[in-house]
């Protein structure tokens, strides 16, 4: 499973439905502050690294947020 796949696993469980990587928006989806909250614990636990809360909302989609994570996991 790759960074995206994984990435899309973990908002289709936290908004409890399947999402598209690149036009579901983190706001058009009803996130709040628990729900960023949610996606950044289970980044740092899927892949081990930590993103600040505040990505969540300026990389506001899945496919944003996995290349974030993609950059964060290659820069070590």
């Amino acid at each position: 499973m790759n960074t995206q796949e994984k990435m899309l696993d973990i908002w289709g469980n936290i908004f409890k439905k399947p999402v598209e990587p690149e036009t579901d928006f983190f706001d058009d989806l009803e996130g709040d502050s628990m729900a960023a909250a949610a996606v950044v614990h289970w980044i740092g636990i899927v892949f081990g690294v930590q993103v600040p809360m505040v990505e969540v909302f300026e990389q506001p989609t899945p496919a944003e947020l996995t290349r974030l994570v993609d950059s964060m996991i290659a820069s070590g």
